[in-house]
Formats: C-alpha cells, structure tokens, sequence
C-alpha cells in the first residue's frame, strides 16, 4: 500500500528564503575558508552583482558594495591586501582570531575540545557528508560547518517536493545551528570585526553575525508551519 504525505506549503517569502540561504552560506565560506584570491572575489563580484534579494541585510550590502567598488586599476592590489589579511588574522600559531568551534567553547563554558570536534564530525557523518579537506582544516572550523550548512541548504532546496527528506534536512540544520555555530559564531563575528579593519572581512563578520540566528528563526518558523498544515 502507497503511503501518502500531503504536499509541503511555502510562501512566497519562503521560497524566495530557500533559493537564497545556501548562496549566504557559500559566500561566507568561501571568504572564510582561504585567503581571497583574484578568481574568488572575481567571482563573487559577479554573482552578487547579479543577486540583489537580501537587501534588508546590512551585511549583504556592505559585502556587495564593496566588492563592485573595487576598480579594475586597483583589482590586483586589493586581492593582494586582503589575502595578506586572510593570513593575519586566520593562519599559523599566530592567528588573530580563533576560527574553531572548539576552542571558544572551551573558553566560554569549559567544554572538552576533543568531544567537541568528535560532536560536529558525527553530525557530518550521521548526513553522509565528507569533505575534501586539502588544508588540513579541522572539523569545527567554521569554514566547515558553514559548508555543511550549505550542503544541506542545497539538498533541502533540492528535494522541496519530497516531504519526508526536506523535513529531515530541515531538523538537521535546526539542530546544528542550536548545538554548534550558534553557541559560538556571533562571538567570533565580533571578535572579527574588532581584529580587522578590511572592509571585506567587516561585512563578513556583520552578516554572518545577523544571517545565522535569522536563518535558524526562519528554519523553526517554517518548520512549525509544516507541522501545522499537517493537522
């Protein structure tokens, strides 16, 4: 016997959310990943250019004016000055600002940073993802966990039409927002935007710090109005 689910309800401010978290996920882990190289703020030049559905975020504005202020006499230098900036604020024994989970956690509530790492590395097998890391990035870095939450973002997207999975999409991403980059993301953006002077990294910090806690609200608010079109 065929089991049947009712159709997934989505408003039109809903879809317009789902087509684009993944793209904030992506741009903030691409320029938290590695330093910014002329071929990624190239890129991102364009496809924010392109997009112009978060407007309300001051963040999103501040990242996309920048970038398409950067003229073609000074592309060269810029790119240059903010990759040196990646590197002083994120890499070696040296770095500025922390960008791992399990350190800030052990700061603020003493937790274990073994158990730490091994809680967000079964959150990324128990969704069957592995990552490429050719870095050697831990896994709570939070490059990482914004690249999970874009994977997901994307497969949620993906299977909109399929109950069940973007239901299951949809509690994973709640709860890895609840149990990981919420506990500790905001302090690391404003750590950030105290370190640095970039305006590129600032519009990082500033939207990641805003975006992550609206997502997590738009995930819950949306999930509870499932449960509600169920009954």
């Amino acid at each position: 016997m065929a089991m049947l689910f009712k159709p997934l309800v989505y408003t039109q401010e809903q879809v317009r959310w789902l087509e684009t978290r993944g793209l904030v996920y992506h741009v903030l882990m691409d320029f938290l990943s590695r330093p910014p190289r002329m071929s990624l703020i190239a890129q991102w030049r364009h496809r924010l250019g392109m997009n112009h559905r978060i407007e309300g975020d001051e963040g999103w504005r501040k990242l996309r004016l920048f970038l398409e202020s950067i003229d073609e006499d000074s592309f060269r230098r810029v790119c240059h000055q903010e990759a040196e900036e990646y590197t002083r604020l994120f890499t070696g024994h040296e770095a500025i600002v922390p960008a791992c989970e399990s350190i800030y956690r052990s700061r603020l509530e003493g937790e274990n940073a073994v158990a730490c790492i091994a809680r967000v590395s079964k959150n990324y097998m128990d969704n069957g993802i592995v990552f490429n890391k050719l870095n050697g990035e831990r896994d709570d870095h939070i490059a990482l966990e914004l690249e999970f939450m874009a994977v997901l973002a994307e497969g949620m997207l993906a299977k909109v039409n399929l109950q069940q999975s973007c239901l299951a999409l949809a509690d994973s991403q709640i709860s890895f927002l609840r149990l990981h980059l919420l506990r500790w993301a905001h302090l690391f953006s404003r750590e950030l935007l105290q370190a640095t002077d970039s305006p590129l990294y600032q519009a990082v910090a500033e939207l990641m710090d805003l975006f992550l806690t609206e997502d997590f609200n738009s995930l819950c608010a949306w999930r509870n109005s499932q449960q509600e079109a169920e009954h």
